[in-house]
């Protein structure tokens, strides 16, 4: 089968900035699959694998968040978690409806998509958290959040603070990839205190009530993930209700699974799940 081509489109949020995400047309998908991205990557870093769903019948979009990626208006920056869920909506919502809109979130962006589904289920189809960070294995201190807190009280909203995950070895053990994180122009490496403190708000609305998930959710993680505690996501995902729920851990991955070495595991569970997850709603659609 041919490859279908990557296109770069451009869309309007509601406050009028002007994003960007990558596209991968197909004609009669079986479903609408949204990627989101972690807190440091972007869009570029996952091509391999929307390829791969885009070439199983699968029309993909994978969205750069505001400040991110291709992203460059305010870079690092973000006036509070409300936000970042409304343009997803918008989004999803400028989406048509003919097929099921099947919603990944990877690492940071995991969090993202559980807080979404708990609030606008309308939207989505089914759901996939990909070693999501909804809990790391190191938390900052009390002493952080509250100098965190401070200064967004004290209006210094705008200060810069570094991303903590800066070590290329925290999302892979490969080594050409860790040099493409090190180098990467587009990465993400400071962030604004009012983006830190939206983040924390964002953990707080993702946690709270995963019971509220309600449909099929997908749970992938990587068996040697530095980044996030794989221990409390499991207990996490039990929590939420949906009666169609499947896990897929990789034992020997790193955070990152789409720098493996050999990815081809990997992306036959995210097509299988894809394709079992738009026949659940098939039915209902006919």
């Amino acid at each position: 089968m041919i490859s279908p081509a990557l296109r770069i489109a451009h869309f309007t949020l509601p406050d009028g900035y002007r994003a960007a995400a990558r596209i991968w047309d197909v004609a009669q998908p079986a479903a609408r699959v949204v990627f989101v991205h972690g807190i440091t990557s972007h869009g570029g870093w996952y091509l391999n694998s929307c390829r791969h769903l885009a070439c199983a019948g699968f029309e993909v979009h994978f969205l750069d968040r505001r400040g991110s990626g291709l992203n460059a208006a305010a870079r690092g920056d973000v006036d509070n978690c409300d936000t970042w869920l409304t343009d997803l909506a918008s989004y999803l919502e400028g989406l048509p409806a003919d097929v099921p809109r099947l919603l990944m979130g990877i690492s940071w962006g995991g969090k993202l998509v559980a807080a979404f589904a708990q609030q606008r289920p309308d939207l989505i189809a089914g759901l996939g958290m990909l070693c999501p960070g909804l809990f790391a294995r190191q938390m900052p201190g009390a002493a952080q959040r509250w100098s965190l807190a401070l200064a967004g009280v004290l209006g210094l909203g705008n200060c810069r603070v570094t991303i903590p995950l800066r070590r290329p070895e925290l999302f892979t053990e490969v080594s050409e990839r860790q040099a493409y994180i090190k180098n990467d122009p587009l990465a993400l490496r400071q962030v604004t205190v009012r983006f830190a403190l939206a983040d924390a708000r964002l953990t707080q609305l993702a946690r709270h009530s995963p019971e509220e998930i309600t449909v099929p959710a997908l749970l992938m993680l990587a068996g040697r993930d530095r980044i996030v505690a794989n221990g409390q996501v499991l207990e996490y995902f039990e929590r939420i209700r949906s009666r169609h729920k499947q896990v897929c851990q990789y034992p020997d991955a790193g955070h990152t699974l789409e720098f493996e070495r050999d990815t081809s595991q990997y992306f036959a569970d995210l097509c299988r799940w894809a394709r079992e997850a738009a026949a659940i709603v098939a039915p209902e659609r006919a």
